[in-house]
């Protein structure tokens, strides 16, 4: 009776051994899978409509860095899942789909947000106060989106009235004292011809007119026609993409040959494909990134390696999709400094204290602004149709 009663003691505790280990194996794999876990990057953006090129643009470039690091086994193990939504330039469908995407993918942070309407009206709204989930990289850089802007949201490039002053400083210093703007009529462009009138006296440079155009607009005749009339010595384009080479296209094909500058939201190609290299050459073009055709900073030599890794075959190696490169990695460097385990939470505090050398180029979010740089360059189109600055 004795040894049987042992014998069952033996029985019941090594049966007892094995649920413990069973249940710690258990553990164990739930951990694992937890640690495996995605990291959720997300980007809202108008990936249809008059800004698809430059949200397509922006998209590329964020991926190629994303793809980059999972190929280096992620940050601490974990894949980054990125998920992309099209707002087609709506801002009613960038609000909605923020909270759609907050609430299903729980990402740690978005990247990217397109359209001075679009984030104005979710400043508005105080949408990203409600999910609280940081925003890195946001275009334009309108001053009325930076003050009072969000504490969740964090610029990565020098605002509209330092490409303003930039220009009209280059202009003042060429001997050019008479300045007409056609400007997008749109809160971008609206305060963009408020600081445009506001820099150019202390300059020397007089602001002779102003003709608006239409939020969207691919048509600039009357525009055009319009700035013709008003006898300046070179014209001062404060739009969107799309509507900075229409006008370039039909002041040219008017045969206006007035010197044009414009802002960094419109692209060297993009006004190329609209005019054609020979008319495009000598206008002058604000730019916030190093050129990413260059390969003249580390920066840009990384760049352009994660492009042609992970890239599709023939994308372009624009300033848009640098900005977008540079706003992931802003984004991973910030969530490999918010701990093992990072929230929107710590992702945002590891934001708000980042400062990082990219390669020649600074980001510097510690100042208390959250305006990341402040780097303006004069870029001007080329005979061969290529930006060079």
């Amino acid at each position: 009776m004795r040894n049987a009663h042992f014998a069952g003691i033996r029985r019941v505790t090594w049966i007892g051994r094995l649920r413990v280990a069973a249940l710690v194996a258990s553990g164990w794999m739930m951990g694992t899978a937890a640690c495996a876990a995605d990291l959720v990057i997300a980007h809202v953006g108008p990936f249809t409509g008059p800004l698809a090129v430059n949200g397509e643009a922006n998209y590329a470039g964020a991926k190629a860095y994303f793809d980059q690091v999972n190929a280096q086994g992620g940050i601490g193990g974990r894949k980054i899942r990125y998920v992309r939504e099209d707002d087609a330039y709506k801002p009613e469908e960038t609000i909605r789909l923020l909270k759609l995407v907050a609430e299903r993918d729980k990402p740690l942070a978005f990247v990217n947000i397109l359209g001075s309407a679009n984030v104005t009206e979710l400043l508005k709204a105080r949408t990203l106060d409600q999910l609280e989930v940081p925003v890195v990289g946001v275009t334009p850089g309108s001053e009325s989106l930076r003050t009072p802007g969000s504490p969740h949201l964090f610029h990565l490039q020098a605002g509209d009235r330092a490409q303003l002053n930039a220009i009209l400083g280059h202009l003042s210093t060429i001997g050019i004292t008479r300045v007409a703007v056609v400007y997008q009529d749109i809160p971008f462009g609206k305060t963009g011809h408020g600081f445009a009138e506001q820099l150019a006296g202390p300059k020397g440079v007089t602001v002779v007119g102003k003709v608006p155009l239409a939020a969207g607009s691919n048509d600039a005749r009357t525009a055009a026609a319009e700035m013709r009339k008003l006898n300046a010595q070179t014209y001062l384009l404060i739009l969107t993409p799309n509507s900075g080479a229409a006008f370039a296209r039909d002041a040219r094909n008017a045969g206006d040959a007035t010197p044009i500058y414009g802002m960094s939201y419109v692209t060297a190609q993009g006004v190329v494909e609209q005019v054609g290299a020979g008319k495009a050459e000598g206008i002058g073009l604000a730019q916030v990134t190093p050129n990413p055709q260059s390969q003249a900073t580390g920066l840009t030599r990384d760049f352009q390696s994660a492009m042609k890794a992970h890239a599709p075959q023939g994308t372009e190696l624009s300033a848009m999709s640098l900005t977008g490169y540079i706003a992931a990695r802003v984004t991973v460097e910030a969530i490999k400094r918010a701990g093992a385990n990072p929230t929107p939470a710590t992702v945002d505090a590891a934001l708000r204290k980042l400062k990082v050398d990219l390669g020649n180029f600074q980001i510097d979010l510690s100042n208390g602004d959250n305006v990341g740089s402040r780097m303006v360059e004069i870029g001007v189109i080329s005979r061969a149709g290529t930006l060079r600055y």
